[in-house]
C-alpha cells in the first residue's frame, strides 16, 4: 500500500516541478542554498555565529528591491556558468567546514553573488548591490570578532554591571574586571564582556538603515551608535544576574548560572536588546511619521 502510494505520488511531484517558471525555480534554489548555509552553521559555528547569519541572510532579503510584475531570471551567457561555478565553490568549502573562520564567514556572501549571476547579468546587478553590502557584514563583523582585545570591554562591563548592583540596593566592589558580592563574585572575561551582543544590534542596525531609512543620515548614524551602547548595557543586566546567582542561596542555582553563562542563555538577553532596539527605531520613525502628517 505504501509503495502504490509513493508510486502515485512521484507523477505528481514530477508534474508539480515541471510547472515551475524561471522565477520559481530561481526563488526555490536560493531557498535551498539559505537553508543549507543555515544548517552548516548550525552544525559547525557556535550559536551566535548562526544568529547572525540568520540576521545577515534576513537582512539581505529584506533590502533587495522587489522586482517588477512579470520579472523572469535572464542570466548572462558567461555569468550563468560563473554563478553555477561559485555555487559549487561554495558547496566544496562547505563540506570541509569544521569551525568558524573567514572562509566560513564569506560563503553566504559566495552564495548571494552566485544566485544573483544566475538572475541577471553582470551589467544589470545594481538591484542586489544592497544584499551584497548586507552579506559582507558577516566577514567584517567575523574578523571584528576575532581582533578585537577583550580586555578593555570586560572592564567596562564589570562596572555597568557593579553600577546594577548598586541601583538595586547590594553592595559591589569592581576591581578591574572582577565584580565582588558579599559571598562571592564574578569575572567578567572572553564571551562574558559581550562583544557578540554588541556586533548583533550594531548588525541589526545597519540593516534598518538600509531598509528603512530614517529622514535625515545623521539620525541613521545616531542610532548605529545607540546599538552597542544598547548592547553594552542589556549584556550588563546579564552579567548582574550571574552575579546574583553566585551569591543567591536558590538549590538549582548552578544551573541557572550555567544557562545565562553559556551561549544559548546568553541568546536571550540578545532578544531582549534587538527588541528594545527595535522599539526605539519604531518608536523614532513613528514621531517622524505623525511629524510629517501635521503639516
Amino acid at each position: 500500500m505504501k509503495s502504490a502510494l509513493q508510486a502515485m505520488a512521484w507523477p505528481n511531484l514530477l508534474a508539480r516541478w515541471r510547472s515551475l517558471d524561471n522565477r520559481e525555480l530561481w526563488g526555490l534554489l536560493a531557498a535551498i542554498f539559505a537553508l543549507y548555509l543555515l544548517q552548516l552553521s548550525l552544525l559547525t559555528q557556535m550559536p551566535d555565529v548562526a544568529l547572525n547569519l540568520m540576521l545577515v541572510m534576513g537582512g539581505a532579503v529584506l533590502v533587495l528591491n522587489s522586482p517588477p510584475a512579470g520579472w523572469q531570471p535572464r542570466p548572462g551567457r558567461i555569468g550563468r556558468w560563473v554563478g553555477v561555478a561559485l555555487l559549487v565553490v561554495m558547496l566544496w568549502f562547505g563540506q570541509r567546514l569544521m569551525s568558524s573562520d573567514l572562509i566560513s564567514s564569506l560563503l553566504p556572501l559566495l552564495a548571494g553573488i552566485a544566485l544573483a549571476l544566475l538572475a541577471a547579468p553582470a551589467s544589470k546587478l545594481r538591484p542586489f548591490l544592497k544584499s551584497f553590502c548586507v552579506l559582507a557584514l558577516l566577514p567584517v563583523v567575523s574578523a571584528v570578532n576575532t581582533l578585537t582585545p577583550l580586555g578593555p570591554l570586560s572592564v567596562v562591563t564589570a562596572w555597568l554591571a557593579k553600577q546594577m548592583l548598586s541601583i538595586c540596593g547590594y553592595t559591589a566592589v569592581q576591581l578591574g574586571t572582577l565584580v565582588k558580592l558579599q559571598g562571592g563574585g564574578v569575572i567578567v572575561s572572553g564571551a562574558c564582556a559581550g562583544l557578540s551582543m554588541i556586533l548583533q544590534l550594531l548588525l541589526v542596525a545597519v540593516i534598518f538603515a538600509l531598509a528603512f531609512p530614517m529622514r535625515h543620515r545623521w539620525q541613521n548614524g545616531l542610532l548605529i551608535v545607540v546599538a552597542p551602547l544598547l548592547g553594552m548595557v542589556v549584556n550588563g543586566m546579564r552579567i548582574t544576574l550571574l552575579a546574583l546567582f553566585v551569591t543567591s542561596s536558590l538549590p538549582n542555582r548552578q544551573w541557572w548560572f550555567e544557562f545565562f553563562h553559556d551561549h544559548w542563555g546568553s541568546l536571550l538577553f540578545s532578544g531582549v536588546g534587538m527588541q528594545l532596539f527595535v522599539w526605539l527605531y519604531v518608536y523614532w520613525m513613528s514621531r517622524q511619521v505623525a511629524a510629517l502628517g501635521t503639516r
